[in-house]
């Protein structure tokens, strides 16, 4: 399963012109072809290799995709050998949905447990306008006790210095189990308002 990071970030939006009015695409295509390896000057050069693993040889299987945005006349080729495809819905990559208020912050969820389920992480910010690391504010993650009961960790004030890891980020404040998500939030609307947990280290 990504982690909600990487659900999140790492992704580079692909640009316009630096004065498009209305920076969308407005055509996306995919073209699957056969490419063909470009031949050597002598039959030695064709690919060769005997690993049984190795799925190459002197043709590929290509997948391109074509963008065009009509108002700044770009178009964008993408094209890779072997890619891989999935078709799914928002519903089940938490991505591309819209964050839901809770308090007065915002949850931008991850992906949930399982097809159907509520999500198991969410990220957090102080607006709905977007996520970015800029704006990120906390993060809520879900675990289940000993006992078996669904609980949540909540962290707030990303710092790389911070006391705290929660996923793969550190964090400023970070709390004790909490019983549901909406507490978890108000515990984060609230966290910069108080005394940071210390970091006891035993040697």
């Amino acid at each position: 399963m990504d982690l909600i990071t990487e659900t999140y970030f790492g992704w580079d939006p692909l640009t316009h012109t630096a004065t498009c009015p209305n920076p969308t695409w407005d055509t996306a295509e995919l073209r699957r072809t056969t490419g063909v390896r470009p031949a050597g000057t002598s039959a030695t050069d064709a690919h060769t290799c005997t690993d049984p693993a190795c799925e190459h040889a002197d043709t590929f299987a290509r997948v391109q995709l074509r963008l065009l945005c009509r108002d700044c006349d770009t178009v964008r080729i993408i094209s890779g050998e072997g890619l891989s495809e999935a078709c799914t819905h928002t519903s089940l990559t938490g991505w591309g949905q819209a964050p839901t208020r809770a308090g007065d912050v915002w949850l931008w969820p991850g992906r949930p447990a399982i097809p159907g389920g509520a999500p198991h992480q969410y990220l957090v910010t102080q607006q709905p306008a977007a996520l970015t690391r800029a704006t990120l504010y906390g993060i809520i993650t879900g675990y289940h006790d000993s006992l078996q009961r669904q609980r949540w960790i909540a962290a707030a004030v990303p710092d790389e210095h911070g006391a705290h890891q929660v996923s793969t980020l550190r964090w400023r404040h970070s709390s004790n189990g909490l019983d549901d998500v909406a507490t978890a939030a108000a515990w984060i609307s609230t966290a910069a308002d108080r005394a940071q947990r210390l970091l006891v280290v035993s040697v």
